[in-house]
């Protein structure tokens, strides 16, 4: 008996001065007899629950932030389209309008009248050349219109051969070129000599075909939606509008 209690209190000495030294053996090897916490068996349904939540709201997040971004990188490429499309436009106009010729394209059976420039608030038609790194040659019949489309009106642009036109034959099932689109309202406006000789006021409708203006301006007001803002557009003639009176009727195109 004396020895059994010596023999325990000898082990209970050897795990006392094992602890002792080796202080963190306890929990890296329990002993086989120890029963596990609740804790050391694993999650609780709360507690998944509560992660699947949190890590869902991270996603979302996370994919709110990249739908924010892509949608600020798409408008302001839009924006950017729009604002390079307006700069174009307005330099083909620019170069178009101002390279007009005095050349009639059209002849009058009773009277003889000829016609070199027709306009008024929505159409211009005159003659001039074609930019060159289109590759046309020669001269054509130009057209600039303000066409009604939708909600707003669009800047289109047509063109036919100088050279054997005839108005008769326009095949109107033809689309125009648009050149921009999302204007509100516009129209063009014209500047020739009065009866006087001297420069007279703008006016939206050109009166006497036989001449052409001294100078041309287009006026547009853009939709709220497309935040881009027109230029004022004012054409001088790059020929003189007062010396096409009584043009020779053997300029005419031949067809």
């Amino acid at each position: 008996m004396g020895r059994e209690k010596g023999k325990g209190k000898m082990e209970k000495g050897s795990a006392r001065a094992a602890l002792f030294h080796f202080p963190f053996s306890f929990f890296l090897f329990p002993a086989s007899g120890a029963r596990p916490s609740a804790r050391q068996k694993g999650f609780t349904l709360i507690e998944l629950l509560i992660a699947m939540t949190l890590v869902a709201l991270l996603m979302m997040m996370v994919y709110e932030g990249l739908r924010t971004g892509q949608r600020a990188a798409e408008t302001g490429q839009a924006f950017i389209d729009r604002t390079n499309r307006l700069r174009i436009t307005h330099e083909f106009v620019r170069q178009q309008v101002g390279r007009l010729m005095p050349l009639a394209y059209k002849q009058e059976a009773s009277t003889g009248k000829l016609f070199m420039f027709e306009g008024d608030g929505e159409k211009i038609r005159y003659v001039g050349p074609m930019p060159g790194y289109l590759g046309y040659g020669g001269t054509y019949v130009q057209e600039l219109e303000l066409v009604r489309d939708g909600r707003f009106r669009s800047l289109v642009f047509r063109y036919w051969l100088h050279n054997g036109f005839d108005e008769k034959d326009i095949d109107e099932s033809l689309p125009p070129i648009q050149l921009l689109s999302g204007i509100r309202d516009g129209s063009f406006q014209f500047k020739g000599l009065d009866p006087e000789g001297k420069v007279g006021d703008w006016e939206q409708d050109w009166e006497d075909p036989q001449l052409t203006p001294l100078s041309i301006k287009l006026e547009l007001e853009m939709s709220p939606e497309s935040r881009i803002d027109w230029p004022l557009l004012e054409i001088v003639m790059m020929v003189d509008g007062g010396a096409t009176r009584g043009f020779n009727t053997g300029m005419l195109p031949s067809g």
